[in-house]
């Protein structure tokens, strides 16, 4: 008996709960304005900035200014927030009664983008961080030259982690050449001219032709491999040599 009274008791909670609910829904629906005098905006939460400005993420959110959460516009904050320098991805959330969470993801640097006069730091995605200032902290970072190379940069990165990953921390500069393929420069002053297309195969061979002759340590100043299966070696004093790289 005192279970059918307890169950009839949590049904009734439930009932009334919903009603409540549902009168306060069709209120706000007819009166919307005022949610505005409701959960008003006064606190701004931010995680995971290291970089990033504190000031231009608030500066972001009270744009909007001090209403309502239920009328905030996340979308559209999360976007502008996300152009802001070293913001990756951005994650906003009401929490309420009256704060705005932003949850921040931010760029890792990775390269130095050289775009004519201008700068800028990169991720290994090609994303442009922020303009590049002179710093101890990325002055021995991989340099990017070449138009538009900063749009192509990602699928570079991704053919050599795939292919060579060894020779990405021997690597000083890339150049994208003409809108269609990649030079490497490495700290020697070693010059791989990559092809077109397929430059994963032939970062293989190149590897393998490195482990078994050790051609890094020797005095050719360019390797070029943009022919399929075959590599051009130049020397010092403009001598060349043709090897077949499918015979390595």
């Amino acid at each position: 008996m005192l279970q059918l009274i307890g169950k009839y008791i949590n049904n009734t909670l439930i009932i009334i709960s919903l009603l409540i609910v549902f009168i306060f829904l069709i209120i706000f629906s007819f009166f919307p304005s005022l949610l505005n005098s409701y959960a008003n905006i006064e606190k701004v939460s931010i995680v995971g900035n290291d970089l990033s400005s504190r000031a231009s993420i608030i500066k972001t959110i009270n744009e909007y200014g001090k209403k309502s959460l239920f009328y905030f516009p996340l979308e559209q904050y999360q976007t502008k927030i996300e152009t802001l320098d070293w913001v990756k991805r951005a994650l906003i959330k009401r929490e309420f009664p009256n704060t705005i969470e932003v949850t921040i993801i931010e760029n890792l640097p990775f390269a130095v983008f050289i775009n004519g006069i201008n700068q800028y730091l990169i991720d290994e995605d090609g994303d442009i961080i922020s303009l590049y200032l002179d710093s101890e902290d990325y002055k021995d970072f991989l340099k990017v030259t070449g138009q538009e190379a900063n749009l192509n940069f990602s699928k570079l990165i991704r053919d050599i982690n795939v292919s060579y990953p060894e020779i990405i921390n021997n690597i000083i500069e890339v150049e994208f050449i003409e809108g269609r393929r990649w030079n490497l420069i490495l700290k020697d002053k070693l010059k791989i001219k990559l092809p077109e297309k397929e430059s994963s195969y032939q970062l293989e061979k190149l590897k393998q032709l490195q482990q078994d002759q050790k051609i890094f340590s020797t005095n050719i100043i360019e390797i070029d491999l943009r022919e399929k299966g075959r590599a051009t070696i130049k020397v010092p004093g403009g001598e060349e040599l043709k090897t077949g790289l499918d015979e390595v």
